[in-house]
């Protein structure tokens, strides 16, 4: 275990527009949850005498305000990679056992090209971003970070509200990692996967308190030595509130994408890693965490990124 990580060899990631992104997208489910779950809110609101209608009719202002911003801050969009028409993406954990291209020659000089698969070593994690919302001391903080691509963290956190101010409160902390691969032969479509494993401990949680784990990626075809931005995707592993004492949760998602890579190029994927927890005034919580590719206390491995090549020679027609 790593559990003083040095900042210094912090990998050429950069998480530009990552945190405005992933707050805006929790505040838009968070949004979405008590606009579909509505009832018991109206119930509270009508039995103090408060306009239950009024209520709903802010909480969709607040909904579209928050749609509008994020539209601002879209991952950037990915554009299609020549392919075989013959490729077809690789079922979801199934990288290195789909079959793969056997070894061939093109003229005039007979050069071999042919796909191989295989996987790479994830290495530790290095600090990202991190949020504590103003008026609030308290944070989210970094037990130890794993020689195999996992964070041990947790926190006490309790929403203090300023001058009875009833807005909700987000706080957010991210990790970060640079995964380079070997090169192709030839140039080809490169498809890569790996786990993310969440597993929570929640010793006390008081009020209204949500849960987000979030993993973003930034791809490259051709790394040498660039700063790589994490503007391709988001994905959520796990979305819950938390709540009483001695709770449990645990989830896993697999990301999976593919996109074009030049013969001799070097690709690489940058990961950021993080959480998101939304107390509204007066909540409170206290959680330990693990989150990371593989949870090493319950499978015993871990940090390994799967990846395949599917050559496309220039004889074959692509789309």
């Amino acid at each position: 275990m790593n559990e003083n990580a040095p900042q210094s060899s912090r990998p050429p990631v950069s998480l530009k527009g990552l945190q405005e992104r992933v707050l805006l997208s929790a505040a838009l489910m968070r949004l979405n949850a008590q606009l579909r779950n509505f009832t018991p809110l109206r119930d509270r609101l009508v039995a103090s005498g408060q306009d239950a209608n009024a209520a709903y009719r802010q909480i969709e202002s607040r909904r579209d305000r928050v749609m509008a911003e994020l539209k601002k801050h879209a991952p950037a969009p990915v554009f299609p990679v020549p392919r075989p028409k013959s490729f077809r993406p690789p079922h979801p954990g199934a990288v290195l056992s789909a079959p793969i291209a056997p070894a061939n020659f093109l003229p005039p000089r007979n050069s071999p090209w042919f796909g191989f698969s295989g996987s790479v070593q994830v290495g530790s994690l290095r600090e990202g971003d991190e949020i504590v919302p103003p008026g609030n001391t308290r944070s989210i903080l970094t037990s130890i970070l794993d020689d195999l691509g996992g964070v041990y963290f947790g926190g006490a956190l309790v929403a203090d509200p300023a001058d009875g101010d009833p807005k909700e409160y987000f706080w957010l902390h991210s990790w970060i990692c640079l995964i380079p691969f070997p090169s192709p032969v030839v140039d080809s479509t490169f498809t890569y996967s790996f786990p993310v494993t969440v597993q929570v401990e929640v010793d006390m949680a008081s009020g209204a308190v949500t849960f987000w784990c979030f993993v973003s990626v930034g791809e490259t075809p051709d790394f040498v030595g660039q700063e790589v931005v994490v503007n391709t995707v988001d994905s959520w592993p796990l979305v819950t509130d938390l709540y009483g004492y001695l709770q449990g949760y645990q989830a896993q998602s697999n990301v999976q994408r593919s996109f074009g890579v030049e013969g001799g190029r070097v690709p690489a994927v940058a990961v950021a890693l993080g959480v998101v927890v939304a107390l509204e005034s007066g909540a409170g919580v206290g959680f330990d965490i693990y989150l990371g590719r593989r949870n090493v206390r319950r499978l015993g491995v871990g940090g390994i990124v799967n990846f395949r090549y599917d050559p496309i020679p220039p004889t074959i027609e692509t789309a």
